[in-house]
Formats: structure tokens, C-alpha cells, sequence
């Protein structure tokens, strides 16, 4: 599945691929070039991500968002570039070491984590994009290259993912073969909700992709077919994740999202 998750105005987006040793775990490098009075809107996407930004004089510092539970906006007051990646699902666990529930909706500063040290501590001259990038990517491939997730929260992510967020937990922890309690443990620690949390994440994701791909269709066929109660089950789920009725985003939004997995290149 593809994640649509940014919406920019006022500014440019690019993407570049990582490593091919890094696709399993990462999705694209991301360059963002901020007018003054630009936007940045992040829904949730069961992601973390790791940037840096440069604006004006101010000092330049990484930083690891924490996932999302409602849209983050960021407003520039001037000119910036921001460069960073996403993370997939529990990729931040394997990196930081720290519980991924005790960040979500954060953004935590890298210069005193000592599992950041050698990203932090490297010198970023000049300081473009590019050089940005080249760090970064040399940081994940030595960190990363022997790591893997939890073999259970691996399974529940896959499971969640190919069902499109419709599936029980207690269906889903025994697919697993764990107690749903010790499902939901782990799913707190490594990807910050608990498998019904990244369930509707998920199926909200799959949803903004129905209204991408398949125009035109009413909001109650939609709700039917993305596996809501009903139409105001969905108009809730979109209002608390995209800030945004079902209409608006029909008509407007969707189209305008950035899909920021290395597979929506051209």
C-alpha cells in the first residue's frame, strides 16, 4: 500500500530513492523548499520520519517525528528547506531504542539520544540537500543493516496492511499466535498504537485511495465498501485524521497529497 500523507502548498516537493538495501524499512528521501507562508500538512500514516530543516540563521538540528494520531500542520513564517525520510512502521524502535507510544504526535530533538550520535555529529557542509541525503542514508544503512522487526509485530503489520485495517483483534492476534494483550504491548512499543489504533490508520489510508482512484462515488458507498458502519462513521474518521469532510476531500484534497513511498515514482 502506497502512503498518501503530505499536503503542501506553497512550496516544492521532491522525492529520491534510497538504497536498495534500505526500501524494506524506509520510503523516499523528501525535499521540501517552504515559501514564506507555505503549509505543511501531515496526516496520520502509521510512519515516523527524520529530518533536518534550514531556515534563515537559525541553527540546523534532526529531529524524529513520533506517528500520528490527527493531522500536524506547519506553518513557514519564511523561506526553508527541509530535508528528511519516512520510516515504516517500528523502523524508529530499531533505531532509538525508545517505546513508540511515548512519541507519538511528538517531535523529539536527536542531539541528545545517544543512538543518534553519529548521525548528529556528522558534518553537513555544505549544507544542501543533497549532502543532507548522503548523510542520512549512510546513518540508516549502517544502522539498519542487520536489523529487523519483532517477528510477531511484523506479522500483525502485514496482516493489518493486506486486510486494509478491516480485521478483529482478537482474529488478528490469533493469526499471530499471541494473546491480543500481548499483541497490544507490542504494537505500543514498536509502532506506537495498538493494533486497533494502526487498523484505523490503515483503513483510513485505504480509504483516501478509493477517493483517489474511483471519482464520483457517494460517501455511503464509500463507507460500505471501505469497511465503516456507516457514512458518519466515516465523516468522524476523516474529520479526526484529515481534518476534513468527506466532500472537501472528494472534490480537492485527495488529488493534492503527496504519495511519499518510493513506489508512486514515476
Amino acid at each position: 500500500m502506497s502512503i498518501i500523507s503530505t499536503l503542501v502548498q506553497g512550496a516544492e516537493i521532491r522525492f529520491q530513492e534510497a538504497a536498495e538495501a534500505l526500501r524494506t524499512a524506509v520510503g523516499c528521501f523528501w525535499v521540501v523548499t517552504a515559501e514564506r507562508g507555505a503549509v505543511l500538512r501531515v496526516v496520520p500514516d502509521g510512519s515516523t520520519a527524520i529530518s533536518i530543516g534550514f531556515q534563515n540563521d537559525q541553527p540546523a538540528e534532526w529531529s524524529l517525528r513520533g506517528p500520528l494520531i490527527r493531522p500536524e500542520e506547519r506553518r513557514f513564517s519564511g523561506p526553508a528547506v527541509l530535508i528528511g525520510i519516512r520510516l515504516l512502521p517500528g523502523v524508529a524502535f530499531l533505531l532509538s531504542g525508545i517505546s513508540a507510544h511515548t512519541i507519538v504526535g511528538r517531535r523529539v530533538a536527536l542531539g541528545g539520544l545517544a543512538a543518534f550520535h553519529d548521525l548528529v555529529s556528522a558534518e553537513i557542509h555544505p549544507h544542501t540537500p543533497g549532502r543532507c541525503i548522503e548523510v542520512l542514508q549512510r546513518f540508516l544503512l549502517q544502522r539498519l543493516e542487520h536489523a529487523s522487526l519483532h517477528h510477531t509485530v511484523a506479522a500483525a503489520l502485514h496482516e493489518i496492511e493486506r486486510e486494509h485495517g478491516c480485521v478483529r483483534v482478537p482474529d488478528l492476534a490469533a493469526r499471530c499466535r499471541v494473546s491480543s494483550r500481548h499483541l497490544h504491548r507490542l504494537m505500543r512499543t514498536w509502532v506506537g498504537y495498538g493494533p486497533k489504533g494502526y487498523a484505523n490508520v490503515i483503513r483510513f489510508q485505504a480509504t483516501l485511495h478509493e477517493m483517489d482512484d474511483t471519482r464520483g462515488r457517494t460517501a455511503a458507498d464509500l463507507a460500505s465498501e471501505a469497511g465503516y458502519y456507516d457514512q458518519a462513521h466515516l465523516a468522524l474518521d476523516l474529520a479526526r485524521f484529515a481534518g476534513a469532510t468527506p466532500r472537501r476531500l472528494a472534490s480537492t484534497g485527495v488529488a493534492d497529497f503527496s504519495k511519499t513511498r518510493c513506489d508512486d515514482l514515476p
